[in-house]
C-alpha cells in the first residue's frame, strides 16, 4: 500500500507561525482562503490534522472531531470524520493560536472595521446596520485601501506600540452592498448561501438595505492578505489615526462632511465587544490558554481605548454607502 505523502506548510499570523501537517491538501486550500503563508521558522505550534477515528481521549466535538492538546510540546493533533469538518476545525485551531497570543497581550476586541494605506488607517466603528463593512469593502476595491479588519477589530500593545489587525473569520456582505459593488468583485464567495441574487435585483435599494440576506466572503477572495497588522507608534512614518462613527444618511438627507468629535473615546469604548470574546459557540476553546473575565476585559478595553484616542482625531459622518466623499475629504486635509 502506497503510504500518502504528508505536506507541511507555515502560517504567519501576526508575529506567531503555525506549522500545519496533514495528508489532505484541500485542507490546506482551506486554510489558504484565511490565512497568509510565511517563511518556515521555528513554530509558535504545530498542527496535525488528519481524516481517522481519532484517540479515545481526545476531546470531541458534536461533529465528532476530536482534538488532543499537548501545551509541553505546543502539538495539537486533530482528526475528523469527513474532510469539511477537518478544515473548519484545522482553521479554528489556528485562529485560537492567534487568538492567544493577542490574549497574552491583553487585547481588546472593537465592533469596528478598518482600512490601511501607507500614512493613514480609518477604522469605522458603530453598531449594526451602521454600513461599516460597506464603506470599508469600498474603500478597498473601488479606492486601492488595504482591508485591515471587518467588524471584529483587535487593538493590543506591543511594548510602547499599539497593534491592529483582524480576527480571521468569514466577511458577510449583505446583498444591498453585494449589488453595488459585484461588478468589482475579484472571485466569487466562498459560501452564496443559497441566495438567489437575480431575484433581489427586482427590489429596491430600501429593500435591500433592510435586509440581513448575503453571502460570506473570505479576505483571500477579495484578493487581500490577511491577518495583517499595523503598527501605530513605529518608525518615522507613523500613520494617521482616523476614527469615524459612521451612520446612513435619511433618503432626503444631503451627505456632508464628516464633523469633529469631542471625547470620542466614550464613544469608541461603547464598541467594544465582548459578545464574540466570550461566547463558546463563536469563540470556541480546543487549546488550554488562559483568559481574562469580562470585568477585566471591559477595563483593559478602556485603557486601550485612551490610548488610541491620544493618537487618533474622531469623527462623526452621515453617509450613503460610499466611502469616496469622506476619503476625499481627509486626502485634502493632507494636502493642504
Amino acid at each position: 500500500m502506497t503510504a500518502v505523502p504528508i505536506c507541511r506548510v507555515a502560517y504567519t499570523l501576526v508575529d506567531v507561525t503555525v506549522h500545519v501537517e496533514t495528508e489532505q491538501p484541500m485542507v490546506l486550500s482551506y486554510l489558504d482562503e484565511f490565512y497568509t503563508r510565511g517563511a518556515s521558522t521555528a513554530p509558535g505550534w504545530t498542527v496535525r490534522a488528519r481524516i481517522a477515528p481519532g484517540a479515545a481521549d481526545m476531546r470531541r466535538n458534536r461533529f465528532g472531531v476530536g482534538v488532543r492538546a499537548n501545551p509541553k510540546g505546543r502539538v495539537v493533533e486533530i482528526a475528523a470524520p469527513t474532510l469539511k469538518d477537518l478544515a473548519i476545525v484545522t482553521r479554528k485551531c489556528l485562529r485560537e493560536v492567534m487568538v492567544a497570543r493577542c490574549e497574552s497581550a491583553g487585547f481588546t476586541m472593537l465592533h469596528a472595521s478598518a482600512i490601511a494605506r501607507p500614512g493613514r488607517v480609518v477604522v469605522f466603528a458603530a453598531d449594526k446596520r451602521a454600513g461599516k463593512t460597506t464603506l470599508a469593502l469600498r474603500a478597498a476595491l473601488e479606492h486601492g485601501w488595504r482591508y485591515l479588519s471587518n467588524d471584529h477589530l483587535i487593538v493590543f500593545p506591543d511594548h510602547d506600540d499599539l497593534v491592529l489587525t483582524s480576527l480571521p473569520t468569514l466577511l458577510p456582505v449583505k446583498v444591498g452592498t453585494l449589488l453595488d459593488v459585484e461588478h468589482l468583485l475579484p472571485a466569487k464567495p466562498i459560501d452564496d448561501r443559497g441566495l438567489d441574487l437575480d431575484w433581489w435585483r427586482f427590489r429596491s435599494r430600501e429593500n435591500r438595505y433592510a435586509t440581513d440576506a448575503g453571502v460570506y466572503y473570505t479576505y483571500g477572495r477579495l484578493g487581500q492578505d490577511n491577518p495583517i497588522a499595523v503598527r501605530l507608534n513605529s518608525g518615522a512614518a507613523r500613520p494617521e489615526l482616523v476614527v469615524v462613527f459612521p451612520s446612513y444618511a435619511s433618503s432626503a438627507g444631503i451627505v456632508g462632511p464628516p464633523e469633529s468629535v469631542a471625547d470620542g473615546w466614550r464613544e469608541l469604548v461603547r464598541h467594544i465587544r465582548v459578545d464574540w470574546v466570550f461566547d463558546p459557540g463563536l469563540n470556541q476553546r480546543y487549546l488550554p490558554r488562559q483568559q481574562r473575565d469580562p470585568e477585566r476585559f471591559a477595563h483593559d478595553g478602556q485603557e486601550l481605548c485612551r490610548q488610541l484616542a491620544r493618537r487618533a482625531r474622531f469623527l462623526c459622518w452621515q453617509h450613503r454607502g460610499d466611502p469616496a466623499p469622506l476619503l476625499r475629504a481627509l486626502a485634502e486635509e493632507g494636502d493642504r
